[in-house]
């Protein structure tokens, strides 16, 4: 028996995105979508994901950052919004869920009737409470 996985084994994997350390505590640290738009807009990403991603963004609850099943902008509409060739949006979704930035409900689903979340990567997660808990 081979110990080498399979590209099959692989995707049925589940993700394992660098969710922040502990979970977001709304009454000590700030509202979550905003440490996560700013931790977008401090990132090195290409401007075509932060356009989706900040797309994204703005379907999200403020306190929380969960997008309601009936807000979930699937890509047709963040083609749309954000006027962008599907592929581009595409790649950008993928690249936003390789990087922990987003979580889709399942990964086998396509992005047209994929359910997203919003997550902040662990190290990014860490300095921007390290960065808002320093007085200004």
């Amino acid at each position: 028996m081979s110990t080498v996985p399979t590209p099959a084994d692989i995707f049925r994997r589940k993700a394992h995105p660098l969710i922040a350390p502990g979970p977001h505590d709304p009454a000590i640290d700030q509202p979550f979508r905003l440490l996560w738009e700013r931790g977008i807009n401090g990132s090195h990403l290409y401007r075509h994901t932060k356009l989706v991603a900040l797309t994204l963004a703005t379907h999200a609850d403020w306190a929380t950052g969960r997008i309601s099943e009936d807000a979930q902008p699937r890509l047709g509409r963040l083609i749309d919004l954000t006027t962008l060739h599907p592929g581009q949006v595409v790649v950008s979704l993928n690249v936003l869920e390789q990087r922990g930035w987003i979580v889709r409900d399942d990964r086998r689903r396509r992005w047209n009737v994929a359910s997203v979340e919003l997550t902040i990567p662990g190290p990014i997660m860490r300095r921007l409470k390290k960065a808002s808990a320093t007085p200004s």
